[in-house]
């Protein structure tokens, strides 16, 4: 399946981020990524901060947000993330994106704003990220896709 939409897309920009701050409920960043100890019952949630770049022919520039990431009792992660792009030119685009981590493996479905006229085409964009993520190192690679 993921060849497929592959296969269907084009590949609209690639972004590198990396964790700048995790806000913690009760259980820590570091004890959730050793992985060492079981996830409570009722699930553990983090506001995590993130910053970094977006490259790509027709998007690029910084990107600044946080993702309030939920963890389920039996380990599925559930993201939603809410950041701005400011792109070289200036123009500063909303972003929201919600999807799942499969073990490091992210999946997003992602939903921009933009008022800018060189970038409202991405309103009616669907975009989807496939990416990586590295609890240990808080590096995190996201390649977004579109129709």
């Amino acid at each position: 399946m993921t060849q497929e939409i592959m296969n269907e897309s084009a590949l609209l920009f690639e972004e590198e981020v990396r964790l700048t701050n995790v806000k913690e409920y009760g259980f820590s960043w570091e004890r959730f990524a050793s992985g060492k100890e079981p996830i409570p019952a009722e699930g553990l949630r983090f506001d995590i901060h993130f910053e970094g770049d977006v490259s790509g022919d027709l998007v690029a520039g910084t990107i600044k947000g946080v993702d309030y990431l939920t963890v389920r009792a039996d380990g599925r992660l559930f993201l939603q993330l809410y950041a701005a792009i400011t792109t070289n030119d200036g123009a500063v685009i909303s972003v929201t994106e919600s999807g799942i981590n499969d073990n490091g493996h992210l999946r997003l479905n992602m939903d921009f704003h933009a008022n800018d006229d060189r970038y409202r085409w991405l309103n009616h964009k669907h975009v989807w990220g496939l990416g990586t993520v590295n609890f240990e190192t808080g590096e995190v690679k996201i390649k977004g896709y579109h129709r």
